[in-house]
């Protein structure tokens, strides 16, 4: 007689979110069509990844008949029914997440500050409508992408998904995901997000549509000048204040642009990483010389006849050369809020942003999304369907 052996962390756990909110009955019913088992072929690639996650066409190889019945099957599928489970997945995203979203609002699980951020990833084939050459947090810009954003609560539990072009930039990804979380996110919560997504109009748009924002004020020399002269003036008169977050010192000012508060920060441990960073690059940019020049501005001085160039020449002479990454920004950063409340708490919320950075790594690495394989036609018009529920 031979043994089979059957981990059950997953079965157990499948069977507790199913008991518990409805999850597979609620969001699949009516999505497989004539397949019978498309219910059980849901639940049997979930448990794969949190299994053994192997390949679908491994599947049928690793895991025993017995395992069947566990999710209401007589036996398991075809390894053809397999591959066609992810294809319907993705051909009715835009109901699978309407049916989500309605989910999770009716079990209270809807946080109302919502941590959004924005990732790629790269695709191996050529049957994937949406992929374009973008840039790549992969480090892949030989392979095109598909870019995604999400929107989670400080609770972990996530709230929207949106795809788009490997070309998108994030600023213009964000009018998409404001078509989206209007629809379970309630008024007045609190959207977090970095610098990429915060623009002029994003901010109005989040704004028009009764929700605070707290983001990133991205880091230019121009717009931090004034601001950083502001905390020196405070900082003279003994008015910037500090406090300490997770074994790192901070002093704070508070200021008001408009009607939205900044919040200045200036940290030395911040400071000392920034200028350890810029030291090495500075270093190993000497050694290669001329890119070095690019970075240096050419001198111009004002006469009677106009404006003079000062061109530089090769000096035999060795000196010291200053640092040209050092821009004087260092240890400083701003965050710009909807929101005026204490400085603490204001850098708390804007550090939960490593929530949705948790997810975006589960999704690349513990599901294994990248790379995408569209070798298989059914994942392209998966990924158009995805995409036209973003733009509908």
């Amino acid at each position: 007689m031979k043994n089979t052996s059957i981990p059950l962390g997953g079965i157990i756990l499948i069977d507790k979110v199913e008991k518990g909110f409805d999850v597979f009955s609620k969001l699949f019913s009516g999505i497989g069509g004539r397949a019978k088992d498309f219910s059980g072929c849901v639940k049997l690639l979930v448990y794969n990844k949190v299994a053994h996650s192997v390949s679908i066409n491994q599947i049928l190889q690793t895991y025993p008949q017995e395992l069947a019945p566990y999710f209401g099957m007589k036996e398991m599928p075809a390894e053809r029914s397999l591959y066609r489970t992810p294809e319907r997945i993705g051909r009715h995203f835009p109901i699978l997440l309407e049916r989500y979203q309605k989910l999770i609002e009716e079990h209270k699980l809807v946080d109302s500050k919502q941590v959004i951020d924005f990732s790629s990833t790269y695709l191996e084939g050529s049957k994937a409508g949406l992929a374009e050459h973008g840039y790549s947090r992969d480090h892949r810009p030989d392979k095109p992408q598909i870019n995604f954003g999400i929107a989670t609560g400080i609770n972990t539990i996530p709230t929207a998904l949106t795809i788009q072009k490997g070309n998108v930039q994030d600023k213009k990804h964000m009018r998409g995901m404001l078509k989206i979380i209007p629809r379970v996110i309630p008024p007045d919560s609190l959207l977090i997000f970095d610098a990429g997504a915060n623009t002029k109009e994003n901010k109005e748009k989040i704004s028009g549509l009764r929700y605070n924002y707290l983001t990133f004020r991205a880091k230019k020399v121009g717009r931090y000048r004034k601001n950083l002269q502001y905390f020196m003036k405070a900082l003279d008169e003994g008015d910037v204040k500090h406090f300490e977050l997770n074994e790192r010192h901070y002093s704070y000012v508070k200021r008001m642009e408009g009607n939205e508060t900044l919040y200045i920060f200036f940290c030395p441990e911040l400071y000392r990483t920034h200028i350890k960073s810029k030291e090495k690059r500075f270093e190993k940019q000497k050694k290669k010389g001329n890119a070095l020049l690019k970075k240096r501005k050419v001198e111009r001085v004002p006469s009677d006849k106009g404006w003079i160039e000062l061109i530089p020449h090769v000096q035999k002479t060795l000196y010291k050369m200053d640092n040209p990454y050092i821009s004087g920004l260092e240890g400083f950063f701003i965050l710009e809020s909807s929101v005026d409340d204490d400085p603490e708490k204001i850098l708390r919320l804007y550090k939960e942003r490593d929530k949705a950075e948790k997810f975006i790594r589960a999704l690349k690495e513990g599901i294994e999304l990248r790379p995408v394989d569209t070798g298989v036609s059914g994942l392209s018009s998966a990924s158009s369907s995805c995409l036209s529920s973003q733009t509908s």
